[in-house]
């Protein structure tokens, strides 16, 4: 008599399993988002010592950004046909590799490269995290791994800037990079412990062109370009308050030193705190009318920080960090519940121009800190109208 082989079944949260697997991507993800914007409080140190511009210093951050929109496509594509494990330990490999390189360049173009080779590989993590969950953990239990995942990105991202900007400030911008290289090397064996082999992994046997037309086709959906363009706006004017910030912030009449600076990135904790009670908000009275509501506090926050007084900068640094993370979740549940098919095509658009806003809000708004300084940065909230005229467009499919 055959002995029928035992059905591979999704990991619960009463499996250990699932623990071992949100464990590997807090770690990973503190890395990754650590590593992509560990320079952004750090730019003034490299104006002084590189003699470059702020505009130009804004590289270390737009660069890694740029390469990493290319990332996304080709190492998802890479993922789905050859596995997720492999290429998140190649990813967090190739990040911990040029980290440990920087700190030894003498030259600012070197940095630069690097940066460029590094925000490739930075995004296998995002890039195949999400697949893997999918496939590894039971769909009763997905939001729950999905929300652990979102949280240690953000506080992946508000830990590389505090930790960057108060070690840079005792020590030196080098010993910042080669003690997060070390944090990266701890979190590459952790991450080949804890991660489970992949069990349920399918390989797609759909060809590029297959993929790429079932994702090129939401470009043709009214619904969804509203949306894709609200990721960029929205980012764009995040993004060049967060740049400048630290010039702005180091300037006359502050004169704040890198570590006190490094201290308003706390305020991302609001990233991990506004989303679920918005979330619980937008099931009552809808996704639209909670976007908007952040919207709005977004700019409300942007105008604040144009008053020379503590207090309200302080203040409006929080509301901005709440109205943007209200919206960025709001935007990305209304591309999920939109999207009638190749959902994951659709959130790849998204998540592109978001970081796409990335590279236009660190660098190309760089001339306008050049010539109209703090005001020329805030009058990015302009584009949060133009989000605004889209608001009557969206629908709430659920």
């Amino acid at each position: 008599m055959d002995v029928q082989p035992e059905k591979v079944l999704p990991y619960t949260k009463q499996n250990p399993e699932f623990w071992r697997i949100i464990s590997a991507f807090t770690v990973a993800s503190l890395l990754i988002f650590s590593t992509l914007y560990v320079f952004q409080p750090l730019l003034p140190v490299f104006v002084k010592e590189f003699n470059i511009t702020p505009t130009s210093s804004s590289l270390l951050v737009s660069s890694s950004v740029i390469t990493m929109t290319v990332g996304l496509f080709v190492l998802s594509f890479l993922a789905d046909r050859y596995g997720r494990r492999p290429i998140m330990i190649l990813s967090l490999i190739v990040t911990v590799v040029t980290l440990l390189a920087m700190p030894f360049a003498k030259y600012f173009t070197f940095i630069v490269t690097l940066r460029f080779l590094q925000g490739f590989f930075i995004a296998g993590i995002p890039a195949a995290a999400m697949g893997y969950l999918g496939d590894e953990i039971d769909r009763r239990h997905l939001s729950l791994a999905m929300t652990f995942y979102i949280a240690s990105n953000a506080l992946g991202g508000m830990g590389g800037r505090v930790f960057a900007g108060y070690i840079t400030d005792l020590f030196n911008w080098e010993t910042t990079l080669l003690t997060l290289s070390a944090f990266g090397v701890i979190v590459i064996f952790l991450f080949l412990f804890l991660l489970p082999k992949e069990r349920l992994f399918e390989k797609k046997p759909a060809s590029l062109k297959s993929d790429i037309k079932g994702m090129f086709v939401h470009l043709k959906d009214t619904r969804l370009i509203p949306l894709f363009i609200t990721g960029l706006l929205l980012q764009t004017v995040f993004t060049a308050i967060w740049t400048y910030l630290p010039f702005y912030l180091h300037d006359e009449p502050f004169g704040w030193t890198l570590r006190t600076i490094s201290f308003t990135y706390f305020a991302y904790s609001l990233g991990v705190l506004a989303p679920p009670l918005a979330g619980r908000i937008s099931s009552r009275v809808g996704l639209p009318k909670v976007f908007f509501g952040g919207i709005i506090l977004l700019a409300i926050g942007t105008w604040l920080t144009a008053f020379h007084y503590t207090p309200l900068i302080l203040i409006g640094l929080g509301v901005i960090c709440t109205g943007f993370f209200i919206s960025h979740s709001m935007a990305a549940a209304l591309v999920s519940r939109t999207a009638t098919h190749h959902k994951s095509g659709a959130s790849s658009f998204y998540l592109i121009n978001y970081y796409v806003g990335v590279a236009i809000g660190s660098t190309a708004v760089g001339k306008l800190w050049d010539h109209f300084a703090w005001k020329g940065i805030i009058s990015t909230s302009v584009l949060l109208f133009i989000i605004l005229f889209f608001i009557p467009k969206l629908d709430d499919p659920s």
